[in-house]
């Protein structure tokens, strides 16, 4: 297995309410490069990985040498993800591909590991949250390129698919130009990710409500969180899923608390229905019970009671869902 890196001079956030949601969780942009889809049988021969430093961001990349390297590669690429306090992952169409295709692989190699953390697959979200699906005649990640105008820059010349066939030549000859091209074209895959991460959330018009849509990180990363407002019935409804270590409980309202709070551990999923008043077409929350300095001194906070709009729904439900979880 050959490991490399290279270093980009790209700073800036995401998104300007992007700190909001994932303060204090580190990105990790991954793509990984098979030598097929079916998990079952094909190998993940590299795997690249992107990261902030204090200049900018850097590209790490495993790549096996041979089709007995995958174990290596495997356990390289979590071990890069464990020591450098990876927070959250940053995919397209990841969700579907990268991430079980790597947890398959994990448990087809005996390694007793899995990759689980909160996962922003950008496909996903777009698809779900924007109209770009409308836009377009295709949401391949290079057709959306080529709509925000980065699709000439990128460095490579090869497809996913042909990097499979290169990869059979470099593992019998270990030539370094068929090395250069494979590494090109998944470094330029991610790197070029992480530019539509700037492109594509500037034109979210309301990311609040998107993020609400996709589900938004709590508990730092334990749980990923799905508020909906139920207006007829007068009652914030929150979903979600528990990531990591889920746990099993069950709370219902009484006198301090009105709310009913389910914890599901076969399913790692959990609900929480909390009534809410209205005044006119306005509706508004008791927090009084909640302990949290940053609702309390909200500026949509009036003696005791939250305004609710797209940004401080999600707030308040970030606030329970993690208040019920470590209860």
């Amino acid at each position: 297995m050959k490991v490399f890196t290279r270093d980009y001079r790209i700073t800036g956030e995401f998104h300007p309410e992007w700190d909001g949601y994932f303060s204090g969780m580190k990105p990790c942009v991954l793509d990984i490069e098979a030598t097929g889809l079916d998990r079952s049988r094909c190998k993940a021969i590299l795997i690249g990985l992107l990261m902030r430093t204090d200049s900018g961001v850097r590209i790490t990349q495993f790549l096996a040498e041979n089709h007995y390297e995958e174990s290596n590669v495997l356990d390289a690429a979590m071990d890069y993800l464990e020591k450098n306090d990876a927070g959250y992952l940053i995919t397209f169409n990841g969700c579907a591909f990268d991430v079980p295709f790597i947890n398959a692989r994990l448990v087809a190699n005996f390694l007793g590991r899995q990759l689980k953390m909160y996962h922003f697959d950008l496909y996903r979200f777009l698809r779900k949250c924007t109209d770009l699906k409308d836009r377009l005649d295709s949401m391949s990640q290079m057709s959306i390129e080529n709509y925000y105008g980065i699709l000439s820059d990128r460095g490579d010349t090869i497809t996913g698919k042909e990097s499979v066939a290169l990869f059979d030549q470099y593992a019998i000859s270990g030539n370094s130009t068929i090395e250069k091209i494979i590494l090109t074209h998944n470094r330029e895959d991610v790197l070029h990710l992480n530019r539509l991460m700037y492109l594509t959330l500037a034109d979210v018009p309301d990311i609040h409500r998107a993020l609400a849509a996709y589900g938004f990180p709590a508990a730092g990363g334990r749980l990923s969180v799905r508020p909906k407002l139920k207006s007829f019935a007068r009652t914030l409804r929150i979903t979600g899923e528990q990531i990591t270590d889920p746990v099993a409980a069950a709370y219902f309202p009484d006198a301090d608390e009105p709310l009913t709070a389910t914890f599901n551990a076969a399913s790692s999923s959990f609900e929480i229905i909390a009534p809410l008043n209205s005044h006119g077409e306005d509706l508004y929350m008791d927090i009084s019970f909640i302990d949290s300095p940053l609702l309390r001194s909200d500026p949509d906070c009036i003696n005791g009671y939250l305004i609710l709009n797209p940004r401080t729904v999600n707030l308040v439900s970030r606030a329970l869902s993690e208040l019920y979880l470590y209860k």
